[in-house]
């Protein structure tokens, strides 16, 4: 069985060995497919992000890119290490530190999608003033979803270990019970309920702006205002998107720290909804697909290459075979002069 970020060294009640045994071979051919799709779409989107060089039209855009490259690596980083029981020994211990190189790729995408619902806000609300950003501002904002990232899973590396009691298993080694609390509370605080209310207060503000002002259509050319809203509407399916799919398993979490009345780390439902919450990178390649414009536009470019690449072959080839039949039958006549 696997487990997320919020396991806690408290969890000891036993379980049926058969049961586990079931679960975990469903759940793996579950993981597999999921994010086996994951990987391949985010693949497509990277790609295509980095054949159209979209990283260089804006900061947003570059963004969307980091996000797409997060994604891809927490889809990879989910099948490694949640996929698989950690091994004994000392080599166990590494694995299951380890495994919050994945929390950390999921944390920062996260805030990296925060930061792109800033920009996008300040953006919309305040056009003219955060229009040109001097490029150490950009750096740096580039660079703050990672050290947010770093500094909320940094104290996860230091106390991941196995568990001795469940072999193949990682927990948190809290040394008491009110540091786990403290723990898991400020993990719920800024994984999901910090995040999430940014993200709705500054999308909702965003697209009343966008909707309502008629000051807002006259600061804008018609062009600039048509990709203003299609970036603003991709990233508002990309934020509900995140809610649905991170909700079920924060706030069973935060049932477990409330009451702790049941195992955490080993419940069926605990699967489920970690196994949710990573979907999430799974599904924002698919809003791209559907939503957004400059992704759409550079798949049919690349389309449109491939298949004039695809005709030059074919061309190529059907010369190529003209010119030896015309070789053949003239050698064949001049045998015969």
């Amino acid at each position: 069985m696997t487990h997320s970020i919020m396991e806690n060294a408290s969890d000891n009640s036993t379980h049926d060995d058969v049961h586990i045994v079931d679960d975990s071979v469903w759940l793996i051919i579950l993981r597999f497919v999921v994010i086996g799709v994951g990987i391949a779409l985010n693949t497509v989107v990277t790609g295509v992000f980095l054949y159209i060089r979209m990283y260089k039209k804006s900061l947003v855009h570059g963004l969307i890119v980091q996000q797409s490259f997060l994604d891809l690596f927490g889809c990879c980083t989910f099948l490694f290490f949640y996929n698989q029981d950690a091994p004994d020994g000392e080599i166990g211990t590494v694995f299951c530190k380890g495994r919050t190189l994945f929390w950390f790729l999921a944390v920062t995408s996260t805030y990296n999608l925060v930061v792109i619902t800033i920009e996008r806000y300040l953006s919309i609300m305040y056009p003219f003033k955060f229009q040109d950003k001097p490029i150490w501002i950009v750096c740096i904002i580039y660079i703050t979803p990672h050290v947010i990232g770093s500094l909320i899973v940094f104290h996860l590396a230091i106390l991941a270990d196995i568990n001795e009691d469940k072999p193949g298993e990682c927990l948190y080694n809290y040394p008491n019970r009110k540091v786990g609390f403290a723990s898991g509370i400020c993990i719920f605080l800024t994984l999901f309920f910090i995040p999430t209310c940014i993200m709705i207060i500054c999308k909702g503000r965003a697209i009343w702006e966008i909707r309502s002002s008629d000051n807002w259509r006259q600061r804008h050319s018609t062009s600039d205002a048509s990709m203003y809203k299609n970036l603003a509407y991709t990233m508002c399916f990309v934020v509900i998107v995140f809610i649905c799919t991170s909700s079920p398993n924060f706030t069973l979490y935060l049932v477990y720290i409330i009451c702790q009345c049941f195992e955490f780390s080993t419940i069926v439902g605990h699967e489920i909804t970690v196994l949710l919450y990573t979907s999430n990178m799974c599904i924002n390649p698919i809003v791209y697909g559907a939503k957004m414009r400059d992704f759409r536009r550079g798949l049919d470019k690349i389309r449109r290459k491939l298949r004039g690449l695809l005709r030059r072959d074919v061309g190529g080839r059907s010369h190529n075979v003209s010119v030896t039949s015309h070789s053949s039958n003239g050698i064949v006549n001049n045998s015969y002069v």
